[in-house]
């Protein structure tokens, strides 16, 4: 059965078309495992309040989706594989 997630990535500060490629490879990774994605909040570029691998601003995204538990470390590893990716979480919601 499908549980509710958010998850919030911060994506390097890089040109804007990198962005929307990272953001479209996590969207297609959830899509690919039958996710329901329920929406994408894109906050934009921040200062981060340290720096994270050198880096003193990240592009903060969040994403709403529902997907089946057996899925999500493989969802924190593909996070954790991506270069463009610095941060991230995965929190279980109740949806409403």
């Amino acid at each position: 059965m499908k549980k509710f997630y958010e998850s919030m990535i911060i994506i390097k500060p890089l040109s804007e078309e990198e962005i929307n490629q990272t953001i479209e490879a996590v969207k297609n990774f959830l899509t690919e495992r039958e996710a329901e994605i329920d929406n994408v909040n894109i906050w934009g570029l921040r200062r981060l309040a340290y720096e994270i691998e050198k880096q003193a601003e990240g592009y903060y995204v969040i994403l709403y989706f529902s997907l089946e538990p057996n899925h999500i470390i493989a969802l924190e590893n593909f996070y954790r594989l991506n270069e463009n990716i610095i941060r991230f979480n995965v929190i279980k919601k109740e949806k409403g």
